[in-house]
């Protein structure tokens, strides 16, 4: 874990994507990852609670899955921690 109170010190922060329909004219990757020192500030976000996949949480019906904190951290985090 990288910082216990990281959830509250940072604002999530998620990578800038292609739009649509730019990204139908190509083959190339269209999300632009954040810096390895974002990266790692967003993953000290984690609070380390042991909830098995928390990182694929998301929005069904208005509620989050994953994160019993309802955070949710996004892909990668294990990458950089």
């Amino acid at each position: 874990m990288g910082k216990p109170t990281g959830f509250l010190d940072y604002e999530r922060v998620e990578a800038t994507a292609v739009s649509p329909k730019e990204r139908i004219k190509n083959f190339n990757e269209f999300h632009t990852p954040l810096s390895e020192d974002e990266q790692r500030k967003q993953s000290s976000r984690c609070m380390d609670c042991g909830v098995p996949f928390c990182q694929s949480g998301m929005t069904i019906k208005g509620m989050t899955s994953g994160c019993s904190l309802h955070r949710k951290l996004g892909t990668g985090i294990s990458q950089v921690t």
